[in-house]
């Protein structure tokens, strides 16, 4: 079977990372290695930094097609957005010149199912990462020039893809509200976890690679620079935790650099983390904060509990409920920073919890597979694929 897949977002698909676009990537990447297994040829259309088409092959049965659409560094929604026209231009010369007909189509994010409607072609399979209404509005936050063109067009494509997937029931119930037309077209396939994750490299050898001290009591925060993130509320919530406990408290912020009004005491800012430095961090912290306002699925969790390392979140969304039923970590009511300052208080007290959260941590994350993502995949792209085509 011969599987087009469009991945037009901010990062080149093959740099995944803690940073812009950072979990999409590390999806699709996990995705494709298993796709392979089940026979599934994927050619894949990702945004290119040069001025010629460049072809990568990550391994064997996957092609990246890296497409030159001439948008302005460093990467961003509205240079890619701008840069949209010409790279649909692009791709479209590009499958012409190949002359090579796809059995499915899929498409990951917005701007990439915007684009794989223009290409036209066949029925297409569509997942949108996040949902633009779904998200917070902050105070005093700048409003997303893009979010009304987004929301537009991620209804649109509620109406025109053939299926919609989602990463979790939560997500696929809540989009349900908004555009009643995934009802009767979406389906639930949760993402993997790396084995690595599983696996992390010992806690002494973690914490004297990246400088935490032994007897530190560290949280590790890993977020994009975003609003919804909410970040603020977690460095406040850590400035009071350790004025009450003292220097041994630390905090450590991955996919950020150091913000303009700096940080308290006892936290840094590690910037851009590539995807394979992070079982590293979690094998160092004591507790992961989880602290945004809306998820899709979250992978942060998935990968720190995996790690065996408990998770602090709302008690919203899918992450949310799940840790409230079967556990692996604590939770807290959305927006109430108290909570969030109280539920890092009862983790940083309570050795015993943690080790007890942590092996229940592992437990959850168990059935997480690429694998059984990619099966699930699989059988739904044969599925969708037009009549005629092998299965």
């Amino acid at each position: 079977m011969r599987h087009l897949l469009v991945s037009y977002h901010t990062c080149p698909l093959e740099e995944p990372g803690v940073g812009l676009a950072g979990g999409m990537n590390v999806f699709l990447r996990g995705l494709l290695a298993g796709l392979v297994r089940y026979g599934v040829r994927t050619d894949v259309l990702t945004r290119g930094k040069g001025g010629e088409v460049e072809i990568t092959l990550p391994r064997p049965g996957v092609r990246i097609f890296h497409v030159p659409c001439g948008w302005k560094e460093p990467p961003s929604r509205e240079s890619a957005f701008d840069s949209l026209p010409r790279f649909v231009e692009g791709a479209r010369e590009l499958l012409t010149a190949g002359a090579i007909r796809y059995d499915v189509v899929s498409a990951h994010y917005w701007m990439s199912g915007v684009a794989a409607r223009q290409l036209g072609g066949d029925a297409l399979i569509f997942m949108y990462h996040t949902v633009e209404a779904l998200k917070e509005r902050h105070d005093g936050v700048p409003a997303n020039p893009l979010a009304s063109l987004r929301t537009a067009a991620e209804e649109k494509l509620a109406g025109e893809a053939s299926m919609v997937v989602f990463l979790s029931e939560h997500d696929f119930a809540r989009t349900r509200k908004l555009f009643p037309e995934v009802g009767k077209k979406g389906v639930v396939i949760p993402p993997g976890v790396d084995d690595v994750f599983r696996h992390p490299p010992p806690r002494e050898e973690a914490r004297r690679r990246i400088g935490v001290p032994p007897e530190a009591f560290l949280f590790l925060l890993a977020a994009r620079p975003d609003p919804g993130k909410n970040v603020a509320s977690a460095v406040k919530a850590f400035r009071a935790l350790r004025l009450a406990q003292g220097p041994r408290m630390r905090l450590l912020i991955a996919g950020q650099e150091l913000p303009p009004a700096g940080l308290p005491g006892g936290a840094s800012c590690a910037g851009t983390v590539p995807h394979a430095g992070m079982p590293e961090l979690f094998s160092a912290a004591d507790a992961v904060l989880c602290p945004s306002g809306y998820e899709s699925f979250g992978l942060v969790p998935l990968e720190a509990m995996a790690a065996g390392v408990p998770v602090i979140l709302p008690d919203s969304g899918f992450w949310g409920e799940k840790i409230r039923s079967e556990g692996g970590g604590l939770t807290y009511a959305p927006g109430a920073e108290r909570g969030l300052l109280e539920a890092m208080g009862a983790v940083f007290a309570d050795e015993p919890m943690r080790v007890r959260l942590g092996k229940e941590g592992v437990r959850v994350a168990a059935p997480f597979t690429w694998a059984r993502c990619a099966a699930s995949w699989a059988e739904l792209l044969s599925s969708a694929a037009r009549p005629g085509s092998p299965r």
